[in-house]
């Protein structure tokens, strides 16, 4: 059994906690926020993705590889609307998700990770199902 799918989802599902975390300090200092600009809105999307890897860890292999291949393409596509600077007017909480700015990059850069991984977390099942076939 591979656990190389749990160990990723772990490592994510930690991720997004702790960007959820850094969302809530407050900054003493008028400016700039301290570390992230973030609203609610925002702030929900993490911890709910966050809470979504914890519960995929206990899915099948196939499953969590799916997973971890769809929240990719997810913040991909956020990126990509981001950068097409198109205005989603659906409240002040939510018009944060998606908006042009660094946040967009990150956002692409993580969902070609997340997919890559879940490309190469395939390849390796197909692999390690081939050599049992061929065992």
């Amino acid at each position: 059994m591979n656990n190389d799918s749990v160990k990723v989802a772990w490592l994510f599902s930690a991720m997004f906690m702790w960007i959820t975390f850094l969302g809530f300090i407050p900054n003493f200092y008028p400016g700039e926020p301290i570390f992230l600009e973030s609203y609610i809105a925002v702030k929900i999307i993490h911890l709910v993705t966050s809470i979504c890897f914890i519960v995929v860890t206990r899915s099948k292999e196939a499953t969590r590889i799916q997973f971890i291949q769809m929240v990719g393409f997810v913040y991909m596509l956020i990126s990509v609307i981001g950068f097409m600077g198109a205005d989603i007017k659906i409240g002040e909480q939510w018009d944060a998700v998606i908006r042009l700015n660094l946040v967009n990059y990150l956002q692409f850069s993580l969902g070609i990770a997340l997919s890559a991984i879940g490309m190469i977390l395939m390849n390796r099942q197909k692999l390690a199902r081939s050599a049992l076939v061929t065992v």
